[in-house]
């Protein structure tokens, strides 16, 4: 099984797959037989490698059972900016959620920055950790009005935001934000994994089917294998066993990226718009090198044709930085929530079950503090943030809004899934079935990806039916 997912198709330009997952990886074996463990972790991204390096150092012993390949999910998928600069964000969790819970998100963010260059150092890796200032640019008139509000909110979070004025091809008004970093997510994951020893037991192409109660322990059922364990943590992008409905609360939207070669010097750092072209620019290693350009943020499985966000983006790129060679392309889902905060923490319903999602294409970050968070339950203690971020909360009145509109659109999509002629057909171009097998929603053909996506929650499959994403956590039956 490939590290990369995504396949080549025509009218995209440049090759397909994130530039962090083309070199070659270790490989762990897969899972065999009924085993017992201290701790099971599902999930070998960038949260599960924080947290099994967390847990290891409070003498626990962790078995980590990732369904693809380590750090070829999300994490692979990543732009990879490692700042509490999560764009514009921050005007709008203040509008949801107290000041003061806000203040203690961001500090934790900031905080997550120095962690996660510090494991980096220690680790001694090639992962190109890089420390560079970060931006939050306008990108048109407009948005330039707006930048003394999001800096007064910056600031407001206790984040040490200063104004600044951007150089070109920028040239508009910026809040900077001083001492972020870049990182390649792929080689720090593995790098991490490879350092804890013979703590970390770690088991590729092994996919949870299940997670059930067997008395005081959680057992995971894999194809062939299972896993007893009395504390079971799920780090898998979305949680596969929902005790919560989180299903309801989780908004799946693609990410879309680009590398690129720029035929013009570009200023160093990282940097993100307002308004404009929405884009977030990165160096890929070093500031003469490669650029990688996010942006098009599109729910999942909106798209008629997904080549025409991919061609949207590059345009986007052309028109800031001038005139482009595009190298590769990639995406990423990342789920948001109703508040803007993620679900970290004790799972309701679940007794020593602890989950970690909805990062909202910021992963980098919040993994630490999830890591944090996590452990911290895991021992029994308490912080400042596991009310705030516990996936126990109710939503607020602030959330209503966004609930009802991401729930019509799941309802929409539903309805007409369960109602059309073509339910349980193959697509055109692929062997899986059409209906979704997390709630039987009807699948749509990714046109730039090769890939089978839902609609609904944002589960993804592979071009025969695999699971790449959940909530889904059974295969697509491949159609005779």
């Amino acid at each position: 099984m490939d590290r990369e997912y995504i396949e080549t198709v025509p009218d995209v330009a440049g090759s397909a797959g994130s530039v962090w997952l083309d070199a070659e990886a270790a490989d762990y074996p897969s899972l065999d037989g009924e085993r017992d463990a201290d701790i099971l972790i599902v999930g070998c991204g960038l949260t599960g490698a924080l947290l099994a390096r967390r847990l290891v150092g409070e003498g626990r012993v962790v078995m980590m059972l990732e369904r693809r390949r380590i750090a070829s999910g999300t994490t692979g998928h990543s732009t990879a900016k490692v700042t509490a600069l999560h764009g514009d964000s921050w005007r709008a969790l203040l509008a949801k959620n107290s000041r003061e819970d806000v203040c203690t998100w961001a500090a934790a963010n900031l905080a997550a920055v120095e962690e996660f260059s510090a494991i980096a150092l220690d680790l001694g890796t090639t992962c190109g950790l890089r420390r560079v200032p970060a931006y939050l640019v306008a990108g048109d008139d407009e948005a330039s009005a707006s930048i003394p509000e999001h800096l007064e909110a910056l600031v407001s979070a206790g984040l040490p935001a200063t104004p600044a004025d951007a150089p070109r091809p920028f040239g508009r008004p910026a809040a900077l934000l001083q001492d972020q970093a870049l990182i390649d997510p792929a080689a720090f994951v593995l790098e991490l994994l490879a350092s804890l020893g013979a703590q970390v037991e770690v088991h590729e192409r092994t996919a949870v089917r299940s997670l059930e109660r067997d008395g005081e322990f959680w057992r995971a059922l894999c194809d062939g294998a299972s896993v007893r364990a009395p504390i079971a943590i799920l780090a898998d992008h979305v949680p596969m066993h929902d005790t919560g409905a989180f299903f309801t609360r989780l908004f799946p939207y693609a990410h879309y990226a680009l590398e690129f070669v720029p035929q013009h010097p570009l200023p160093d750092g990282m940097w993100m718009q307002v308004g404009g072209e929405a884009l977030t620019l990165r160096p890929t290693l070093d500031v003469d090198g490669t650029w990688i350009a996010g942006g098009e943020r599109v729910r999942v499985g909106s798209e008629a044709d997904e080549r025409a966000a991919y061609g949207r983006l590059a345009a986007s790129v052309a028109r800031v930085v001038g005139d482009v060679e595009v190298v590769r392309h990639w995406s990423a889902h990342d789920h948001e929530t109703p508040d803007g905060l993620p679900f970290i923490g004790e799972a309701p319903l679940g007794r020593n079950l602890f989950m970690a999602t909805g990062f909202a294409g910021w992963g980098m970050t919040k993994s630490v503090v999830a890591a944090s968070v996590i452990a911290d339950a895991v021992a029994g203690r308490s912080g400042p943030l596991t009310e705030i971020v516990s996936p126990r909360r109710g939503p607020g009145l602030t959330s209503v809004p966004s609930l009802a509109a991401e729930n019509a659109t799941v309802a929409r999509e539903f309805m007409e899934g369960h109602l059309t002629s073509r339910r349980g057909k193959a697509h055109e171009d692929s062997a899986a079935g059409r209906s979704c097998t997390h709630l039987g929603c009807e699948t749509k053909w990714n046109t730039a990806e090769g890939t089978v996506d839902c609609p609904c929650h944002g589960s993804r499959f592979g071009r025969h039916g695999d699971v790449i994403y959940g909530p889904a956590s059974r295969d697509i039956e491949s159609e005779p």
